[in-house]
């Protein structure tokens, strides 16, 4: 049986799109306990939100909800939510603007190749990068650990392991845009 196509004018959210949707309903609360020195506040929300992110797909498969345009759904959420923590880290002084650049770079050719791949696609889903799932593992990684050095971690340690998890990070977003520029070179030759 075929799963009703998504349109704009009659979404059909599900649950899972709910938990998905939550974590920028809780982004704001992440960005003010950064910024106003709450860990409380900064590492219930980044549980809840990391939570939210591994349960969401499975509670669409369980409920017979799995398609297409909320994966779509879930990754944009899961890229808006990393890049605006990653510029939140870099504005409370935490993260170097080279680090930052690095990481912000890549992005917005990703956002530009997603839209154009989005507005030349059948369906609401993405054009994938091998390299990209492990870039975003490796963010869900380095997220939290910014968020205990920012809180705890002060000690010469805590930054040695920061710069290799980051050169760790840096790697993959250097695969995931060759990926990224190969989609985007096959989307600019189909034109």
């Amino acid at each position: 049986m075929s799963q009703p196509r998504f349109t704009w004018r009659d979404p059909k959210f599900t649950y899972a799109d709910a938990l998905s949707g939550s974590r920028l309903v809780m982004l704001p609360y992440l960005i003010y306990g950064l910024a106003a020195q709450l860990p409380g506040l900064a590492v219930t929300t980044i549980a809840a939100m990391i939570v939210t992110d591994l349960i969401d797909g499975r509670v669409a498969r369980r409920l017979g909800q799995a398609r297409p345009s909320g994966a779509a759904f879930d990754s944009t959420i899961d890229f808006i939510v990393i890049y605006a923590l990653f510029t939140a880290f870099f504005a409370i002084g935490m993260m170097p603007w080279w680090k930052w650049l690095v990481i912000f770079a890549p992005a917005v050719l990703m956002a530009a190749t997603q839209i154009l791949y989005l507005a030349r696609a059948p369906e609401v889903e993405f054009a994938l990068t091998p390299a990209g799932k492990r870039v975003g593992q490796i963010q869900y990684a380095y997220l939290p650990f910014l968020l205990a050095r920012t809180f705890w971690w002060r000690e010469g340690w805590a930054m040695w392991l920061d710069h290799v998890i980051f050169a760790l990070l840096a790697v993959a977003i250097i695969f995931s845009t060759i990926d990224t520029l190969k989609t985007l070179r096959g989307l600019l030759k189909n034109q």
